[in-house]
């Protein structure tokens, strides 16, 4: 199960403050230097006790330690070939990995601080790797829903109910605020802003646009560029950039918000797009060769079981499974026998 436990309340209070940039900066500047090789005891000391200056400092570690570890613990039908024992192959690892740190400093913390930098979702209080999904109840009692590979920063204060949106996608369902002066709720993504008017409403940033659907109230949508804002009312659901909507609103789908309950529901869905959401959730590389990703297909598939899914479309559709590796998959036109 690729869950992740609820959240509750309290918790906004405990990790309200971020690491800033240039504490994640400290971060894997210690981090590269113990796993140098050539760290003293004096200086694994010294970032025991950076780390208990502040509660942040420990948070960044943390985080750090999350990514670095995903990262050398890759598919090794993904990683590149390292000839040697098995300690050569972790030295690779754990080089490989500070790599990937050194890139993230580069480019992101040295970058400075422009807008949802690349480092932004690393810093997020709440965040999702490839295949998790989490609910976070919030303290007015907001229920958010992230879905897989998905970072929110929230904030809330006297005047403004705020969620960030740094990536990914998330189901919010409102509650009444509970300050004593009215305060809006608010969802900022890198295309714009939405405005919850007592609602229940899906938010997916994907490929330079958001999709925002809404099942229950209103939501205003104000791209960054845009001038006035857009209406979607519930049953509705639309597309925007930055400039504001991107073609006319649709008819919102609430089966597209199956995977809080862990499934994907197609009905007639086209092959490729069942395998383009599938890919969502698993690691490695998984695609629909173009001559049968217009077939049809209909199910409710359960998304932590990508093996099943697959086996049901291959009994369901003149399709077959090419798999150089697990991590390596094409559905291909079945051979003729």
């Amino acid at each position: 199960m690729n869950t992740v436990a609820g959240t509750t309340p309290c918790d906004a209070d405990i990790i309200a403050a971020k690491p800033g940039p240039g504490i994640v900066a400290a971060a894997i500047e210690w981090m590269v230097r113990l796993q140098s090789g050539s760290a003293t005891a004096a200086d694994h000391e010294a970032c025991r006790c950076w780390r208990a200056e502040d509660p942040t400092h420990e948070l960044a570690w943390s985080r750090l330690e999350v990514l670095r570890d995903g990262v050398a613990t890759l598919p090794p039908a993904l990683a590149h070939a390292t000839v040697g024992d098995s300690a050569a192959r972790r030295k690779h690892a754990r080089r490989f990995a500070l790599k990937a740190l050194s890139v993230i400093l580069v480019t992101g913390v040295a970058g400075g601080l422009a807008s949802h930098a690349p480092w932004e979702p690393l810093l997020a209080q709440y965040s999702t790797r490839n295949g998790q999904r989490r609910r976070v109840v919030l303290a007015d009692g907001t229920i958010l829903e992230l879905n897989t590979a998905t970072a929110v920063d929230i904030s809330y204060d006297g005047k403004t109910r705020l969620v960030q949106l740094h990536c990914g996608e998330i189901l919010i369902t409102t509650a009444p605020d509970n300050a004593a002066q009215h305060r809006p709720f608010i969802v900022q993504t890198r295309q714009g802003t939405a405005r919850a008017l007592g609602t229940r409403f899906r938010l997916h940033d994907r490929d330079g646009t958001v999709l925002v659907a809404v099942f229950e109230g209103a939501v205003e949508f104000s791209g960054k560029r845009a001038g006035n804002p857009t209406r979607i009312d519930a049953g509705h659901q639309g597309l925007f950039d930055a400039d504001g909507p991107h073609g006319a609103q649709q008819r919102a789908d609430d089966d597209a918000v199956a995977w809080k309950d862990g499934m994907i529901v197609a009905e007639r869905m086209p092959l490729g797009q069942l395998v383009a959401e599938l890919s969502r959730y698993r690691s490695g590389w998984l695609r629909c060769d173009e001559a049968v990703a217009s077939l049809p297909i209909s199910g409710v598939f359960p998304i932590d079981q990508p093996a099943r899914i697959l086996a049901a479309v291959v009994r369901t559709l003149p399709v077959q499974v090419d798999a150089f590796t697990s991590y390596w998959i094409t559905l291909r036109p079945k051979n003729p026998a």
